[in-house]
């Protein structure tokens, strides 16, 4: 009778132990699921105001125009759940920000504004992004950092989690521009950083102030260790030049009329972003 007893007692033990263990995993593949930075669908977490995330999203842009809102919605809708939003912005657009269709994503957290204090206008790109105080404000530490002349391709079989890896990542240049000894990636409109070493980099290198700031970057990062994409990764994380059939991405569409024809079949966001209109 006693062994019976123990033999039950055990097994409800060893229920209760399993149990308790399948929920701890379930839990962690909900909200850590690759144990950074979560998976698109996963449920969101409001975290404090002032929390430091694996990965965040960053805009900056000072206008009024409608593109704004159309980029942050579409970026929204391509990264996971558990990667907020952070706008740099002015005081000039803070209303138009506020007050357009993106206020419910504000009030939930899931975007978040940072105020600056001097307007950043496309000439001064280089000046902001070379300043260590701009990353110090930066709340996260893989970032996405996107401009409205990029989009996401909702028909590609590539995520931006494929990408953690790497500390610098955006579309291949053009190797005619630089020659095939050249570095070669990436442009920085639409790209993937590790903050870190964008601040180590800044530490050890004084920025030139007559370079590209992606450039610059992408010819420095090796001296801090920096991991940088390959051409052939790079080329299906963005298309600006080099022509990819389903990128992640796209920035700054190429002129070329037969690549933009098939871009508008296989990735028709990139419409949202054409200057050009092909016949």
């Amino acid at each position: 009778m006693r062994v019976s007893t123990l033999r039950v007692k055990t097994l409800i033990i060893f229920f209760q132990a399993f149990f308790f263990i399948f929920i701890c995993y379930y839990l962690f593949n909900i909200y850590c699921p690759d144990g950074k930075c979560g998976k698109k669908n996963s449920p969101r977490v409001i975290y404090p105001s002032n929390y430091f995330y694996p990965c965040i999203a960053v805009l900056i842009d000072f206008r009024t125009v409608d593109r704004i809102i159309t980029i942050v919605h579409n970026v929204n809708q391509h990264i996971p759940s558990t990667w907020p939003i952070q706008i740099f912005h002015g005081k000039e657009n803070e209303d138009f920000i506020k007050n357009s269709t993106l206020a419910p994503l504000i009030a939930s957290r899931k975007i978040f504004l940072t105020l600056m204090d001097q307007v950043y206008g496309y000439a001064r790109t280089n000046e902001l992004l070379t300043d260590p105080k701009f990353w110090l404000r930066v709340r996260g530490e893989k970032v996405l950092l996107f401009q409205i002349d990029s989009v996401m391709c909702s028909n590609s079989p590539h995520k931006i989690t494929d990408y953690l890896q790497y500390d610098y990542i955006g579309a291949p240049w053009d190797p005619s521009w630089y020659g095939p000894s050249k570095d070669l990636v990436g442009n920085g409109g639409f790209s993937l950083r590790s903050r870190s070493k964008m601040l180590a980099v800044l530490a050890l290198v004084p920025y030139d102030k007559s370079t590209q700031e992606d450039v610059w970057y992408s010819l420095n990062l090796r001296f801090v260790n920096g991991s940088i994409a390959p051409v052939n990764v790079a080329k299906t994380f963005s298309v600006e030049t080099l022509y990819y059939e389903r990128p992640l991405a796209v920035h700054r569409l190429p002129v070329n009329c037969s690549i933009l024809t098939k871009l508008f079949k296989t990735c028709p966001e990139s419409r949202i972003i054409a200057m050009n209109t092909c016949k």
